[in-house]
Parts: structure tokens; C-alpha cells; sequence
């Protein structure tokens, strides 16, 4: 049977908004299959070639589970339409943020390497292999508490010791440590509260939070503790 595809781009618009229609018809068979997806050029190519690798195109489960394993889908969406053409809806991985150097990482913290999604301006998240799960974990968490100060996290590391640090939106880098981290979190955002509201202070560059009672602050080379803040020396590392 021949399997060779013609192809054609019919442009329409879709619950609001513009997109396209791809059409692909098979030859040597009574069919037709419609991608009712925003896919670019290079995502639509990708999946044209795994429709054409010789899968059944009568078994819709087949035709499933052969697309979602392409690295950017996340789901596809099988209708059946009058008399013998299929409709398929393509769901697309969503990055949440950028996961080590060579990859994402989605809201469910699974990691997944394409070359076929444009992340933006996202999160940069760094830990071992197969602590994603725990790293997405921690950044929502993190993120929720900052995020009622004013701040975001742009970078969050977990190394390979289990130590936590993290990099807010305005540069100001902060050491977590492993342990007690809400309480050593907590005490971060209130001696940034306290600097932001003296003006004459000026902008940290790292906030050191792995002391038992308080935090060190370094500006731009000079270490000082906030005010304040009791230090204690045992440094819980």
C-alpha cells in the first residue's frame, strides 16, 4: 500500500484565534487526517514523518501512542470523522522552566530534551539526575513564599551535597543550606524587606542564610551582617 503523503496548509481560525489546518492525505487508501494543531514548520515535519513510519492508521490506539512518543507531545487526541478520516489534536509538553543545560522541565517535574519548543523566559533549574521531581517541588514552594514579598526566583541549584541556592529575579544570590530551609527562607525575606526599605543601604549581591539565628549579607566584596540579626558561628552547611 502506498503511504505517500500529499500535503496542504489551509488557513482558518480556531476558537478566536489563527491557525492552520494540516491536511494530509494518503494515497492508496480511502483516508485522510486533519491536524487541528499551532505546530510549527519543523513540529508539523516531525509529525508527518511518524504518521508515515508505517503505523496502522486504522488502529487509533496505535496512532496514539506512536505520537506521544515524540519528546514535545504530551497527549494526542483522536476523533474519528465521516466516512473514514481521522482529526488529530496535538497537547504540547509545557515548560515550566529550563531543566540542567540540555533540557525542560514541566509542571508534573518530568524532564523532557527537544529541539522543537522555544522556552522563553523561563526558570533555570539545576540538580543530579532524577531529582527534577524534587527540584520542581522545592522552586514552586520557594516561589509561592517570595512571590508575596515581591520576588521570584530566577535560578534555583540543588547540589550534589543536597544543598539548596537560589538566585532571585533582581541578581541577589541566596544560600539555603539543607536543612530548616522555610525558616532560613523566611528570615531572607525579612532582612530584604527591612534593606528595601532603607534606601541608603543599597542592594545586596548574596545573602548567606545557613546560620542557626540570623544571616550574612555580602556587598559587592565587603561581608557584613544585617542589622539586627544575631550571628551565630556554627554554620549548619
Amino acid at each position: 500500500m502506498d503511504y505517500r503523503p500529499i500535503i496542504f496548509l489551509i488557513s482558518t481560525v480556531l476558537l478566536g484565534g489563527a491557525c492552520f489546518l494540516l491536511a494530509i492525505s494518503f494515497t492508496g487508501q480511502d483516508r485522510s487526517i486533519s491536524l487541528r494543531s499551532e505546530l510549527t514548520e519543523s513540529q508539523q515535519e516531525q509529525v508527518l514523518g511518524a504518521l508515515t513510519s508505517g503505523v496502522d492508521l486504522s488502529d487509533l490506539d496505535e496512532i496514539r501512542l506512536h505520537l506521544q512518543e515524540i519528546d514535545w507531545i504530551h497527549r494526542v487526541y483522536i476523533a474519528r470523522k465521516w466516512p473514514n478520516d481521522l482529526e488529530l489534536d496535538i497537547r504540547m509538553e509545557q515548560p515550566i522552566a529550563y531543566w540542567n543545560d540540555d533540557g525542560y522541565i514541566n509542571d508534573r517535574g518530568e524532564v523532557f530534551v527537544t529541539d522543537h519548543i522555544v522556552g522563553g523566559d523561563l526558570p533555570q533549574l539545576y540538580g543530579p539526575t532524577s531529582s527534577a521531581p524534587r527540584v520542581m517541588n522545592e522552586y514552586q514552594q520557594l516561589n509561592r513564599a517570595l512571590f508575596k514579598s515581591g520576588r521570584a526566583i530566577e535560578t534555583l541549584r540543588l547540589n550534589d551535597r543536597g544543598a539548596w541556592e537560589f538566585q532571585d529575579h533582581s541578581g541577589i544570590r541566596v544560600a539555603l543550606g539543607k536543612e530548616n530551609i522555610r525558616q532560613r527562607l523566611q528570615r531572607t525575606i525579612d532582612v530584604l524587606q527591612e534593606i528595601t526599605s532603607e534606601e541608603s543601604l543599597g542592594t545586596p549581591v548574596r545573602v548567606d542564610a545557613r546560620y542557626n539565628n540570623g544571616v550574612s549579607i555580602e556587598w559587592h566584596e565587603k561581608l557584613e551582617i544585617a542589622k539586627n540579626f544575631k550571628l551565630q558561628r556554627d554554620v549548619s552547611l
